[in-house]
């Protein structure tokens, strides 16, 4: 896998198609949650060295609502689904009916509905995956936390030296909401599996 360089054309379009996938899938499940109409668009998709994420990303030292999941079964990773805190206030606001707090901890009702979307969208990007690949890929209970991208990203790299990134930058919109709500989603998986979601790609 070409994990430093610009991914070939049918590459990109086999891992953008994965992501379109998903992301019909996660709009519905969050427009069943929220009540209100969903978009998720996926506007960006590149694959990255581990060292290099951070950079790309561009978070820097800000705080970032981050969630960990494990890809578990045929396909083996890292799921990391990461959201400015600004942003990350302003939709738990949203998603439980009221204002959000500008400052302070997250209470326990705001990281359970930002945990729950991270689920949601884990899920919809493990379920398009196996589908389209006919293997199995579960996910583990996401481990939520309040602390900037590039320490958790650092912590998978001191561990995972062979891993790289496909990063993904999305956009979800809701109605009625104002605004737009950016993330990152991370999988990171090593050079082999990555190699062998793209062959699973071409052959299906």
């Amino acid at each position: 896998m070409r994990a430093t360089r610009e991914l070939e054309v049918l590459e990109r379009d086999a891992l953008r198609e994965v992501a379109n996938v998903a992301s019909a899938y996660a709009a519905t499940a969050l427009a069943g949650l929220v009540g209100r109409r969903t978009m998720i668009t996926v506007p960006k998709l590149s694959v990255t060295a581990i060292e290099e994420i951070p950079q790309r990303l561009g978070f820097g030292d800000g705080r970032a609502a981050v969630a960990v999941m494990h890809l578990l079964g045929d396909i083996t990773g890292s799921f990391i689904f990461v959201m400015p805190e600004e942003k990350a206030r302003m939709l738990s606001g949203l998603l439980l009916g009221g204002t959000s707090a500008h400052s302070g901890p997250f209470d326990a009702m705001a990281r359970s509905a930002l945990t729950e979307t991270a689920n949601i969208i884990g899920g919809a990007y493990a379920g398009a995956l196996g589908t389209m690949t006919r293997r199995i890929v579960m996910l583990s209970v996401p481990a939520f936390g309040v602390e900037p991208p590039d320490a958790v990203l650092s912590k998978h790299r001191g561990a995972n030296d062979d891993h790289i990134g496909l990063c993904i930058e999305t956009n979800l919109t809701f109605d009625g909401a104002g605004c737009e709500f950016g993330a990152h989603i991370v999988l990171l998986a090593t050079a082999e599996a990555l190699e062998e979601i793209v062959r699973a790609l071409s052959a299906s």
